[in-house]
């Protein structure tokens, strides 16, 4: 008897680490990400950036994220829009027109990362982002045909490689 007493009394003590890495903030999530990913100061301030994010826990940290990831990937399709208006040459116009498509794939996928986290199927949402995470450079690479013509869309590519890599890295510590 007492010997089953001794394992009931160690149950719990087992599943403290569970409990104290599924139950943190930003912080926490951020300091688990681990730098081959995301940089801790930069999880912070992005996940600081979200009023929603002081009272998440990691499941609503994704979510967060994925909002975010969304809301950029719009934000640079809308650039891109914004560019093939302006454009004259017929190069950076056909290279910004793939670029297009490219992001408008990259949104759906990011929609479907966000709603697989909604789910709690994390593997389904990091496999996701780690498959938006070619849009950047697979758009980078449509202006490499011409040495010198340079993508005017280099800095927004970057942010969203940033926030889409963020976005598998939570998922993957949640999985």
């Amino acid at each position: 008897m007492a010997r089953k007493n001794n394992i009931s009394l160690l149950f719990p003590l087992l599943l403290l680490p569970i409990i104290s890495i599924t139950a943190g903030g930003p912080a926490t999530v951020c300091s688990f990400l681990g730098a081959s990913y995301v940089s801790y100061d930069y999880c912070m301030a992005v996940l600081s950036s979200d009023p929603r994010s002081s009272t998440a826990d990691p499941h609503g940290l994704a979510l967060i994220t994925g909002d975010l990831a969304l809301a950029n990937a719009t934000a640079v399709r809308s650039t891109i829009k914004l560019l093939l208006n302006n454009s004259s040459d017929p190069f950076i116009h056909t290279c910004l027109s793939h670029c297009r498509k490219i992001y408008e794939g990259a949104i759906s996928d990011v929609r479907k990362a966000a709603n697989a986290t909604a789910r709690r199927n994390y593997a389904a949402a990091e496999e996701l982002f780690d498959g938006v995470l070619n849009a950047p450079s697979d758009c980078e690479a449509t202006f490499s045909a011409r040495p010198v013509a340079s993508s005017p869309i280099v800095k927004e590519d970057n942010e969203f490689s940033d926030i889409a890599c963020l976005g598998r890295a939570i998922n993957n510590y949640l999985k």
